[in-house]
């Protein structure tokens, strides 16, 4: 196949390049680990989650798929792919541990999408190769299969993946290209990944059986890029080796061995895929191993490389080792536990650049046109901050707004600004939650542009989904934990998983199940909202609420809802029976339950929840408000004697009721002492709040009985006496 030339067609790559993300990014399709080529990890056109929305309230788990299987590597997402069910999908890819790759709708698990869309098993009569055989714990599971992130064309015809399989007693690496719409094997596949490269010391052939293909595939100008390394029992003889092949014919075009006159140096990046930029030149970062210094330039353990053609050679065209190599081969320090982040064009001196870091926690700024290759003494880089993180990084930063984000171990998630092409010494901001123990938070963003960014972090141990403000880490807008009912529970995750966010949807890979969250449904108030009758009736206008798909799918029948009212004494009706609080209800064909109500026997303002769990409930909100006035009543200063012209010691209270009996406010009194020669403070009284009105009397010159009378329109008069002597 014809080889990239990156320097004679530079602007030509550079535009092909651009033109790919910019339509990735415009179908918020995720073909590749951590979004595309650069690994930034930055989807830029979100327009469905917000800040606004990110929120317990409004955002939670949807749904889960099980599967066979861990989940190692990241999601993989493909908008409108057109099926072999004859339908459009937006689907969402994942690969076990197990060997089985699985398609599944991206959207809802509802009728056929209950099943998967496709699934097929690569073990090929064999089985995944069990860590087990090799006497130690490895990497933490009890198999090795599918470990790294697949990788889907721009085309989305093919996704292609790499499995490991024991038939009998052989171990091999497979390459399949697998039809993203039925799952079957393309361009003649699967390929046995097989490999030499000149040696000196007996490690020139590839041998799977001590190999773990970690870091995530990298497709890049018609080539698919494999890296391998050890399978953690460090005890065994590995090398790190990097493979191209052709995704078109699946045949190698390139065989690299990072230490040929050494052992180590694995290609893991903690599950990070090999960075690409837009001149085609490729980036890894190797792990602790043989370094044999610019005399020999063979072995690279602990090392940034970059890789490209010299003719029909795919080799080193470039590198940087850091001073203080032997150091971190002999504490197990890793380089290459971290993978590399290319960034965008920058001002200043240096304008391409790269960020890596390993276990150390530090971070090197690197310039891609001149590496800086070995120093004795000091590291020829740009910058370097050694204590970025607490310690160890994996994975690899994410990047938006001209921010670096940053996750350690056992340490907090910080953001680094870039200014004039150089990182600020220290973090503009960080959270407020520690992430590790099990390995530090994976993290994804999403924004719209450049503005509505959320910062995704997965917490591997005691499982959990964090959203972050990106410019202000310290601003948690979510947190799975703090959801009621353990609604948002996670799944326990493999290390280092990262979230895969599109379209509104955020989907992580478990050790059995695949978890979706997003914008919860919703039930909504459609009629009988903010109505006022008399306690104790019912409301003149019927309730009803409707459960609705917060992303456009249309009503949801068969919800099971629950209403209540706080229980301040209301009743609920249906079918012309009436029911104490709480009831429920099921969703009909429309999506709609319906129901009537009767007011407490109290005057209050009332609430109605109605609720489901995952559902953001819909509130009522109702008035029981006293009736028109039907009665007075006496309450005080009836049958007083006082001496004439005199002050009564206590004054005259009346009180106006509604037919059950409450006080009625803002009805007028009227008093007179009907000619007897007394005088009122006033004569006409305005019922307060509980509807009683106050009358102050003084007696008039005249001894006798007094008969004062209280009255309003409309009710029967009361009659008060007092003595006068």
């Amino acid at each position: 196949m014809p080889r990239p030339k990156p320097v004679i067609t530079v602007a030509v790559v550079f535009f092909v390049f651009c033109l790919g993300l910019s339509l990735a990014w415009g179908q918020n399709d995720v073909l590749t680990q951590h979004n595309d080529n650069t690994r930034a990890g930055l989807n830029s056109n979100e327009t469905l989650l917000t800040p606004a929305n990110v929120m317990v309230r409004s955002f939670g788990k949807l749904f889960a798929q099980s599967v066979d299987g861990i989940i190692v590597g990241q999601p993989l997402y493909a908008s409108n792919v057109l099926m072999n069910d004859g339908q459009v999908h937006n689907v969402v890819y994942v690969a076990t541990q197990h060997n089985t790759v699985y398609a599944f709708d991206a959207d809802s698990t509802q009728g056929k999408n209950a099943s998967p869309l496709w699934s097929v098993s690569l073990n090929g009569g064999g089985t995944s190769d069990p860590i087990a055989d090799f006497g130690c714990t490895g990497t933490h599971y009890t198999e090795i299969g599918i470990m790294s992130t697949p990788v889907i064309d721009s085309g989305k015809t093919t996704v292609y993946v790499v499995a490991k399989t024991l038939n009998g007693s052989v171990r091999n690496f497979s390459l399949h290209a697998l039809d993203i719409t039925t799952g079957s094997e393309r361009l003649g596949g699967p390929a046995i990944i097989t490999g030499t490269a000149p040696s000196s010391n007996g490690s020139g052939t590839f041998n799977p059986i001590y190999q773990m293909q970690r870091p995530a595939l990298l497709l890049q100008n018609g080539v698919i890029y494999i890296g391998f390394g050890g399978n953690g029992c460090d005890t065994f003889a590995y090398n790190g080796w990097f493979f191209a092949y052709s995704s078109q014919t699946l045949q190698q075009e390139g065989a690299f061995l990072v230490t040929p006159d050494g052992r180590q140096g694995s290609i893991w990046q903690g599950g990070s895929g090999p960075a690409a930029d837009a001149n085609g030149y490729i980036y890894v970062a190797t792990a602790n191993g043989t370094y044999d210094g610019p005399a020999g330039a063979s072995d690279f353990g602990d090392s940034v490389l970059k890789m490209g053609w010299n003719g029909n050679v795919f080799g080193v065209l470039d590198f940087f080792t850091p001073y203080n190599q032997l150091q971190l081969a002999q504490l197990d320090l890793d380089l290459g536990s971290a993978g590399p982040l290319v960034l965008p064009d920058q001002p200043g001196l240096y304008p391409h650049e790269l960020i890596v870091g390993g276990k150390e926690g530090g971070l090197y700024l690197i310039n891609r046109d001149e590496l800086g290759q070995f120093n004795a003494d000091a590291d020829n880089v740009i910058q370097s901050i050694p204590h970025a993180a607490a310690s160890e990084l994996n994975g690899v930063p994410a990047y938006w707004n001209n921010s670096v984000y940053v996750a350690g171990d056992v340490d907090y998630i910080k953001q680094y600004s870039l200014v004039n092409g150089l990182l600020m010494q220290q973090p503009v901001s960080q959270t407020t939650v520690l992430f590790g123990g099990a390995g530090p938070a994976s993290t994804s963003i999403t924004a719209n542009g450049n503005s509505g960014g959320v910062l995704w972090a997965i917490r591997h141990t005691n499982p959990a989904l964090f959203a972050f403000d990106p410019t202000n880490l310290a601003n948690k807008f979510y947190d799975s934990t703090l959801a009621l009912s353990g609604r948002d529970k996670m799944v326990p995750v493999a290390r280092f998983v990262t979230p895969t966010i599109s379209n509104g949807k955020v989907y992580i890979g478990g050790t059995a199940a695949l978890e979706v969250y997003g914008l919860l449904p919703a039930l909504s108030v459609v009629t009988g909202n903010n109505q006022t009758g008399m306690e104790k009736t019912v409301l003149p206008l019927g309730l009803s609420v409707v459960a609705t798909d917060s992303y456009g799918f249309g009503p949801l029948a068969g919800v099971v809802v629950t209403c209540k009212d706080g229980g301040v004494g209301g009743l609920f009706g249906a079918g012309g029976v009436f029911y104490p609080s709480p009831i429920q209800r099921t969703t009909d064909a429309t999506g709609k339950i319906a129901f009537s109500y009767q007011l407490p026997p109290k005057p209050r303002a009332v609430t109605i929840t109605c609720s489901s769990l995952g559902y953001v409930s819909a509130l009522l909100r109702e008035t029981s408000a006293v009736g028109p006035p039907v009665k007075m009543s006496i309450v005080s200063g009836n049958n007083q004697t006082a001496a004439p012209n005199t002050p009564l010691a206590a004054p005259l209270m009346v009180k106006v009721l509604d037919a059950n009996g409450f006080g009625v406010p803002g009805v007028t009194v009227n008093f007179t002492d009907n000619g007897a020669g007394g005088t009122f403070v006033a004569t006409s009284v305005v019922t307060g709040a509980i509807g009683t009105a106050t009358a102050q009397y003084t007696t008039g010159p005249n001894t006798g009985k007094v008969t004062i009378t209280a009255s309003t329109a409309g009710l029967n008069s009361l009659n008060l006496v007092v003595t006068v002597q």
